[in-house]
């Protein structure tokens, strides 16, 4: 009967050890951190107050303006065109379908996607 082949896990060495504590007392941080240094009687040690500066590349004047204003809207090309679409009442009319909500069945209402209205017949 043939041997078994040599794994290649038997080669290697052992696991080192995991690297001690460098001193006497555990590593903290944070708030634990803080606790130890409360009770060894100094407190938590202080820190920097934060201090606001204005970005060097902030862009200012009516354009970026402009820019910072439609950055923070929900209004893009996009929103426009389809709310003019719905002006004409040309709706995209979504729904009418069932959808399975756990052990339920619900009837998706048809409605446009984009401003909500209701289909006339």
């Amino acid at each position: 009967m043939a041997e078994l082949p040599e794994l290649w896990s038997d080669r290697l060495p052992g696991r080192p050890p995991p690297p001690g504590q460098l001193f006497d007392r555990a590593h903290s941080y944070g708030v634990a951190h803080d606790l130890e240094r409360m009770r060894a009687g100094l407190g938590p040690e202080p820190r920097a107050p934060r201090v606001r500066t204005r970005s060097p590349r902030r862009r200012r004047g009516p354009l970026a303006a402009l820019r910072r204003w439609w950055a923070n809207t929900d209004t893009g090309p996009a929103d426009v065109w389809h709310r003019i679409r719905c002006r004409a009442g040309h709706h995209d009319f979504r729904g009418g379908h069932q959808v399975q909500l756990g052990s339920r069945f619900v009837l998706v209402e048809r409605r446009c996607a984009w401003c909500g209205c209701e289909p006339s017949l």
